[in-house]
């Protein structure tokens, strides 16, 4: 009896595993199956086609403080997108171009890559390097600052629709916090130990490791806006004499928002700036918004907003606080188009992105950016900002004079 019920036992256990390793395999196959489908980015709202190309910037006045090798210049790579004159040769650039995909798999590895879509499916609607358009002398400029992680691509659909917009955007990608840069020579750059904080950080280690990387950060936009004076009067680049440096605007997400607010307390060439749900630390919080502001926010953030707050409320210029219903942290970013339904489920979950529809927050977001910019950038007033009634059902929208 006691042999007939221990073999029942494990011709049980063995269908359990059994069932288990056919779920694996299914799960698999569909992740791997959603993981190549193509994916067609939101097309952009304004009247320009656009364009996106390429630098690579050493700053030899800066030893970079999160390189490994001692005595390293920092060096950037700054993605540029642009109102652009389109010929039917011309071609669309990738999403992600292919080396920086392989790099970014090995990064992550095959698990990690197969819950989003393949990069090399995703289609955007840039056009690489072909000419600035010609409807307008030169264009109004903005900055656009990261997370903490992605790199400028992943925020496509903001950097794709300012420029359609008449805007020129010039994303850049921090190194060594960035979680993996390629340079054009083929260099493959991936965060480091000083560039990023330990997720075993307690408050007041975050805290210092943020103050520590901020003011880098900040030194990288101050220093990125350098280099538009010098192309804009380099007559062999592709935007000479197309800048408008006299209206200069800066945004970001999470780390990259609390940056944005670090330069527009400090420096003056910034005429706007918008944080998107990035919380400030202790650094920031004592200065004083000087330039029109922008925060947008999470649902139901609670005390993550209360720094953002507490800046809106004091700053020394117009500022604006709104926050979306149904947003996470990461529905300001392309990242909720990539994940197909079962990853997405998951990671909403577990509250990094919200019950809004991905396409849904993006045109929200984007349509407070353009309006913001178009307002303190082109100086034409919207009627988004003046109400605080939104015509969005989901926007707690607030004004600070």
């Amino acid at each position: 009896m006691l042999i007939r019920m221990t073999r029942i036992f494990l011709r049980g256990i063995g269908i359990i595993i059994l069932s288990g390793i056919v779920l694996v395999i299914a799960l698999v196959g569909y992740l791997n199956f959603a993981h190549n489908q193509p994916l067609t980015l939101p097309s952009p709202t304004g009247a320009f086609s656009v364009g996106r190309t390429e630098f690579d910037w050493t700053d030899n006045n800066r030893i970079d403080p999160f390189a490994n090798n001692a005595n390293e210049k920092r060096e950037l790579v700054v993605w540029a997108w642009y109102p652009a004159t389109v010929s039917q040769q011309d071609s669309i650039a990738p999403y992600l171009p292919p080396d920086w995909v392989t790099a970014r798999n090995k990064d992550q590895g095959a698990l990690g890559g197969i819950i989003e879509s393949n990069f090399l499916s995703i289609h955007a609607h840039s056009f690489a390097n072909v000419p600035v358009g010609e409807l307008q002398s030169n264009y109004p400029i903005i900055i656009m600052e990261p997370g903490m992680g992605p790199i400028p691509t992943d925020y496509t659909v903001y950097a794709e629709n300012l420029a359609s917009h008449g805007y020129i955007v010039f994303g850049v990608n921090p190194t060594y916090t960035s979680n993996v840069i390629v340079f054009p020579d083929g260099r493959v750059a991936l965060r480091s130990n000083k560039g990023t904080i330990p997720d075993s950080a307690g408050a007041a280690e975050a805290d210092q490791d943020a103050s520590r990387i901020g003011k880098v950060w900040t030194q990288d936009v101050l220093f990125v806006m350098g280099q538009l004076q010098r192309i804009n009067t380099d007559q062999a680049n592709l935007f000479y004499n197309r800048l408008d440096l006299s209206h200069i605007g800066v945004f970001g997400h999470s780390f990259g928002g609390a940056t944005t607010a670090s330069v527009c307390e400090t420096d003056p060439r910034c005429k706007a700036g918008a944080d998107l749900d990035g919380t400030l630390f202790s650094y920031q919080v004592d200065a004083t918004l000087q330039a029109p502001f922008m925060f947008m926010a999470e649902d139901n953030c609670g005390k993550d907003c209360d720094t953002m707050r507490q800046a809106y409320s004091t700053s020394n210029s117009t500022a604006y606080y709104l926050s979306i219903k149904g947003t996470k942290h990461f529905n300001f970013s392309d990242m909720p188009l990539r994940l197909p339904p079962l990853p997405r489920l998951l990671l909403r979950q577990m509250g990094y992105i919200g019950s809004i529809q991905p396409e849904r927050g993006l045109e929200i977001s984007n349509a407070y950016l353009v309006a913001f910019f178009d307002q303190y950038l082109k100086g034409a007033n919207s009627k988004l900002l003046q109400s605080p009634v939104s015509p969005y059902s989901e926007v707690q929208f607030e004004k600070h004079n």
